[in-house]
């Protein structure tokens, strides 16, 4: 203990080293104990006294406080402000000003707080003054420099993006019109410049682009909003000196022929800057068009620059809806990821690799085991190579081990001279757990009633085809009146078709959709499709809501073969009356 109290008291006398001041300040007396003081501030000339409410006033008049510090200097240390704060919190006072040290103001924190031997009637607090000003001033010009670069353009100068829009709020906040004169300019063949000379002589062009425009227009506001996009903007000035200096502009940037941007001005009276930007930068795009059809040498280079920035931007919104989408090599047996959202990033995956590992890691990690083998027979190379040659893609529905359902697409992007596939593009995305199109991924009739179960919450009923015998076997059955549920049971398929017709359809449907559903025309349909679909009008007499219900009845062959059917039926009657709203084509 005894060690520790020496460390203790070391620390101490080190510390205190760091401070200018110390006190321990007695509130209910106004007395003071000097703990550290300087010699020199122990006179009269310093405002010294025994009383520390008289001490404090004094030096703040004495001319050691910095003037515009000195009325909030008197206000923190005001005996009774200091007072009853402490009375009714613990928390630690702090002003930070600056004062006289050896001949100059430097800036300084006072800090109080309360001491350990503090009671109501014994208002004991300590007094620490320390100098901050060299650790302040860094974080000072720190600030300011952080704040320039929010504001301004690194590279030419100017007013960037974020000061046109906080330009643009200003204006638009205000409460009536104001005359507003634009001029866009975007710099010509600053890609050209880039591929063949280098970066280094693209930002040269840049930087002399953006003198001229400061030199034209010193008076207006002008900002650099993208690498080669240029705003001058002026606000309650003079539309004629406006316009004639842009004119003047454009003719200055025309180098024998050959201008440096495309340039389009706009002028208007309004509250908002950018609907007069708008107006400007489709000038500046026709103006850009007139310059590419006189040099046309240069225009791959920006159809190309648009095409890129298109790709991207579609894979964007792609991957809105895709978990990931990436192009897959079969003959090299490799993968490309174009982009994934970040949901479905795996730690560490890498962007490059071998396919046939990776799709064999993601069906070990990922899938659940009841639909583990189809995803990884489906996703082969060998699968994909042999299904997409008479296939233009595959797609595959599987359960993955959180219990979502998810939606995997081959779809083929090249072929060899002899046909065979090359190279594919894959997406997945999320879907609902149950799919009319691809029911027979989903269930295997008598093996798996649990899916069947979940099936129904979508189909109102599910039912299975013998083909050997014609014969209808209803295996689940949701929402459907018992005199549905009794035509389905064990009925000859022909015979059930008839009834339902005849009892349930519109009488117009009747025919057509008997002729549809006969089973060579089904199994005809089957030949080239996973699934056949039938529509279908549900007569008003056989249901409560107002109008038509439509029904979908959808065919597919089951998991055992080509001699058992699945028939799902569907209520699409929302889908079809949502169609209408928006006019969708198929609402017909």
């Amino acid at each position: 203990m005894e060690d520790m109290a020496f460390y203790l008291e070391d620390a101490m006398q080190i510390l205190a080293k760091t401070y200018h001041k110390i006190l321990k300040i007695n509130l209910s007396t106004d007395t003071h104990i000097d703990i550290k003081v300087y010699e020199s501030e122990q006179n009269d000339s310093y405002g010294y006294s025994k009383k520390i409410s008289d001490w404090l006033k004094n030096f703040a008049v004495s001319g050691q406080i910095y003037e515009k510090d000195v009325e909030q200097y008197l206000q923190f240390t005001d005996v009774e402000v200091i007072r009853a704060h402490f009375e009714h919190s613990d928390e630690c006072l702090r002003l930070r000003y600056r004062r006289r040290t050896l001949g100059s103001f430097r800036w300084v924190m006072m800090e109080l707080l309360k001491a350990s031997d503090y009671f109501s009637d014994n208002q004991t607090v300590m007094l620490y003054i320390q100098d901050i000003h060299d650790t302040y001033i860094r974080e000072f010009e720190t600030q300011r420099e952080l704040e320039y670069l929010s504001r301004f353009d690194t590279l030419t100068g100017l007013k960037n993006l974020y000061s046109y829009r906080s330009m643009c709020d200003m204006v638009s906040s205000g409460r009536s019109a104001r005359p507003i004169g634009i001029l866009f300019a975007d710099l010509n063949g600053l890609k050209v410049i880039n591929d063949t000379m280098g970066h280094d002589k693209g930002n040269e062009f840049i930087r002399s682009f953006s003198a001229m425009l400061c030199a034209a227009f010193d008076t207006y506001e002008s900002f650099r909003i993208s690498g080669d996009e240029f705003l001058v903007v002026s606000v309650d000035d003079d539309e004629g000196t406006f316009l004639e200096n842009a004119e003047n502009f454009k003719r200055l940037i025309n180098n024998d022929g050959f201008p440096r941007a495309a340039i389009g001005i706009a002028w208007k009276c309004g509250k908002s800057i950018a609907s007069v930007c708008e107006e400007a930068e489709t000038r500046m795009y026709e103006d850009k068009q007139y310059f590419y059809e006189n040099h046309p040498e240069l225009k791959h280079s920006i159809v190309e620059h648009a095409y890129h920035d298109e790709m991207s931007s579609l894979i964007s919104v792609l991957t809105d809806s895709y978990e990931v989408l990436l192009i897959a090599d079969l003959n090299k047996d490799t993968y490309h990821i174009i982009k994934q959202n970040s949901t479905s990033i795996k730690a560490g995956e890498p962007m490059n690799g071998v396919y046939s590992r990776r799709n064999d890691n993601f069906c070990e990690d990922s899938v659940s085991t009841d639909f583990r083998e189809l995803r990884r027979q489906v996703g082969s190379i060998a699968n994909l190579k042999k299904q997409l040659c008479t296939e233009t893609h595959i797609i595959c529905d599987y359960r993955l081990k959180n219990g979502q359902w998810r939606e995997s697409s081959f779809w083929k992007l090249g072929v060899d001279a002899e046909g065979e596939p090359t190279k594919l593009i894959y997406y997945s995305q999320g879907i609902d757990q149950s799919t009319a199109e691809r029911l027979s991924h989903r269930f295997e009739a008598e093996e798996t009633q649990e899916i069947m179960a979940n099936l129904t919450e979508v189909y109102r009923s599910i039912s299975v085809i013998d083909l050997n015998t014609e014969q209808t076997r209803l295996h689940k059955n949701a929402a459907l009146p018992d005199l549905v549920s009794a035509i389905l049971e064990e009925a000859p398929y022909d015979e059930m078709i008839r009834q339902f017709a005849g009892k349930f359809l519109m009488e117009a449907d009747a025919p057509v959709f008997i002729e549809e559903t006969r089973l060579p025309r089904v199994c005809k349909e089957l030949k080239d499709k996973m699934t056949y679909m039938v529509f279908c009008r549900i007569r008003p007499d056989m249901h409560t809501s107002v109008g038509a219900k439509y029904e979908k009845f959808s065919f597919c062959y089951s998991r055992k073969g080509d001699q058992t059917i699945i028939l799902a039926t569907r209520d699409i009657t929302r889908a079809v009356e949502w169609g209408q709203e928006i006019g969708h084509p198929s609402s017909s």
